[in-house]
């Protein structure tokens, strides 16, 4: 072999070993573009910005094709967003995933999960995610994990009122139907056999303290040689106590609340899935001297307790984005 030969070659590794790396800092550089994107859209998620949050994780799979995590989380943002493109997004991350040693205990989990969202209903206007409003914040975490699965399946979700003893707690009783009705769609039906929920005006014993509580099973009945099974939610009113209309009110608002999916608390006053029954003081001044005038309860869901009902009715069960 002769010198120019050698020469010739030695210019063409030199010239492959040149793309080489600069093919390996363009990918370098990729991917620090991709994780920059990720960090960001993972701030938005966690502000409830779902949209936002969706963007920053298809700008960060657009950096690097292969980066599963950022696939979790933008299914994840997406099922706040369009649940078709979370179906697609969750498919994106199985394959990116599949035989990678870290992920293997997720795929089972995920391929369930899109199996479950596929099933989900078409959901009324007022649960869909466009109704999210990330100002307001939620308290999902507080209460997904005991809420998985409560979710209601059909619509409307047919109630009954029944007779309350005075007509006092059957207008309040009435007010708190029509307050979750205009959020999400219920049906009042006479009889209480065909109800989904329906309202106890029995006395009972109950824990001690408590005003209301929430109680569900499943009714089995025979149709010919068949047995059907079906999901029955009890909301039993104590009426031991001295309760006013506003009282009554605020009481089944909350206890509908339970009925509806959230199956816990809130840790805000404000809500009406807070623990306790709260009144809002008015007060105005005499003077430097500040004077109470009346007390009100808290009447109606806040936005805070339908963003967290959202993301109940939208996500396909608590899962926790990948950090």
């Amino acid at each position: 072999m002769n010198n120019n030969s050698l020469k010739v070659r030695f210019s063409r590794w030199t010239a492959a070993i040149a793309l080489l790396a600069v093919a390996c800092l363009a990918a370098a550089a990729d991917r620090d573009k991709a994780k920059a994107a990720y960090a960001d859209a993972n701030r938005q998620f966690d502000r409830g910005q779902f949209a936002l949050a969706f963007e920053g994780y298809k700008a960060a799979v657009t950096e690097d094709p292969d980066f599963a995590d950022a696939y979790h989380n933008l299914a994840l943002a997406a099922e706040m967003v369009d649940r078709k493109q979370a179906i697609e997004a969750w498919g994106r991350f199985l394959k990116v995933a599949e035989g990678k040693e870290e992920y293997k205990y997720d795929l089972a989990r995920i391929r369930a999960r899109a199996q479950l969202l596929e099933l989900l209903p078409v959901l009324p206007e007022a649960m869909q995610p466009a109704r999210y409003n990330a100002e307001a914040g939620d308290y999902y975490w507080q209460v997904s994990r005991n809420s998985e699965g409560e979710e209601w399946k059909g619509f409307p979700i047919k109630v009954f009122l029944g007779s309350a003893p005075q007509m006092k707690w059957q207008k309040g009783a009435r007010d708190a139907y029509d307050t979750w009705a205009a959020l999400i769609p219920l049906q009042l039906v006479a009889l209480p056999k065909q109800a989904n929920i329906r309202l106890s005006w029995e006395r009972r014993t109950m824990e001690p303290g408590h005003a209301g509580e929430d109680q569900e099973w499943t009714e089995i009945k025979r149709e010919g040689d068949e047995l059907t099974a079906r999901r029955v939610a009890v909301i039993a009113i104590n009426l031991s106590f001295n309760w006013d209309e506003d009282d009554m009110r605020a009481l089944v608002t909350h206890e509908l609340g339970h009925a509806l999916g959230i199956k816990g608390h809130s840790d805000s006053k404000k809500d009406i899935m807070f623990f306790q029954m709260q009144r809002k003081v008015y007060r105005t001044k005499l003077g430097d001297f500040p004077i109470p005038l009346w007390k009100s309860l808290v009447k109606q869901p806040s936005q805070r307790d339908i963003n967290t009902l959202i993301r109940l009715y939208n996500h396909a069960g608590a899962s926790v984005r990948f950090k």
